[in-house]
Formats: C-alpha cells, structure tokens, sequence
C-alpha cells in the first residue's frame, strides 16, 4: 500500500507563523515518502528474509520511526486553526478525569517543558475507558498499547524553532492551545 500526504489548511494563526507551519508541513511530508520507501525495501528484502535478516530487522525499526511520525504529525495538524475553545462532551470526560479542563491543560503544559524532545499525548484506552496523558519520545517509544490517540502535542524543536527559542517552548505550547481545533480532537474520540 502507498501512503498519500494529507493536506492541511490553516487560516492565519496567532503565535504560529505561516513560515513555521510550512517547514513542518515539508517535514511531515518525509516521513510519508520515507513510510513509503521504507515498505518498498521491507516487502523487498522479505523475499529472503533469511538472508536479509539484519538489514530486515533495522528497516522494520525504522519504519515504526517514520509511520508514527506520519500519523502523530496528522493528528497534530488537524487539530490545528482553531479558536482554542474546549467544549462538548470529550471536553466534559476530560474534566471528569482531571478535575477540569484548566487542570488537564496544566499537566499537558507541565509535560510539554520537560527537558528533552518528544510528544505530549492524551490517549484512551477503550478497553477500560480510560483516558492519560503520556510522554512519547521519538516517535515509537513510549505509546501505550491499544490506546486510541486523540490529542497530539509536537515538542520536537522543528515544531517551533522558527517562532520561538528553545527557552520559549512554553509560548508554542500556548499558541498551539490558542489555535486549537477542538472540532477534530473530538471526532478522533467519537469515532
């Protein structure tokens, strides 16, 4: 199967540049082409695994790299270009588990400044209905097995390095909130 790039549109955004938005947009791109590459030589080498088995093995690792950076990236862009309002019935859930939505907001922010580079991830696990925030580093390491993921929170410096410092990751975290299209955040939960 060949993977198509998603297209996103944003109106114009406070806090989040149109420069930055397309170099991340140009960003998500690679990991399309490269899930796509990456599955070309996978079916490839597979032909002889036997002999193929190390080369094998190192691709299958990195095609979870690049096809979690594909979907995080798609769920983090749709949730964008919105008011930042957080309402409805995923609004009250959350509030349920966290006492409020300013709460829950606050240890996703808390999250979102621990050193280091990753995502900051609000997951369901359906099985016990049950909602977490998680910490994903790189992309494949850290998801939570059989949890759906219905907000994504990119804290990688390419996310902002072009509006803000590295010191001023706080201010992109609060512009991404600000612009937050919660419509898409909710539909992701209502599926």
């Amino acid at each position: 199967m060949t993977y198509t790039e998603q297209s996103f549109t944003f109106p114009e955004m406070t806090g989040l540049s149109q420069k930055q938005i397309e170099a991340h947009l140009k960003l998500y791109a690679g990991y399309v082409k490269n899930v796509n590459t990456l599955a070309a030589k996978v079916d490839e080498y597979k032909k002889d695994s036997e002999i193929n088995a190390i080369a094998l093995s190192e691709l299958t690792r990195r095609y979870a790299f690049e096809w979690n950076g594909m979907r995080l990236h798609e769920t983090y862009f749709a949730a964008l270009g919105g008011d930042g309002a957080i309402t409805g019935p995923l609004a009250d859930t959350i509030a349920s588990y966290y006492g409020n939505i300013e709460l829950w907001k606050n240890e996703v922010k808390a999250m979102a400044m621990m050193r280091g580079i990753g995502w900051v991830l609000l997951v369901l696990d359906r099985a016990t209905n049950t909602m977490k925030n998680i910490w994903v580093s790189d992309h494949e390491v850290g998801h939570l097995a059989g949890c759906d993921v219905l907000f994504a929170l990119d804290v990688w410096e390419h996310a902002y390095l072009l509006d803000y410092l590295p010191a001023q990751r706080a201010d992109y975290v609060a512009a991404v909130f600000a612009n937050l299209k919660w419509s898409a955040v909710e539909e992701r939960y209502t599926k």
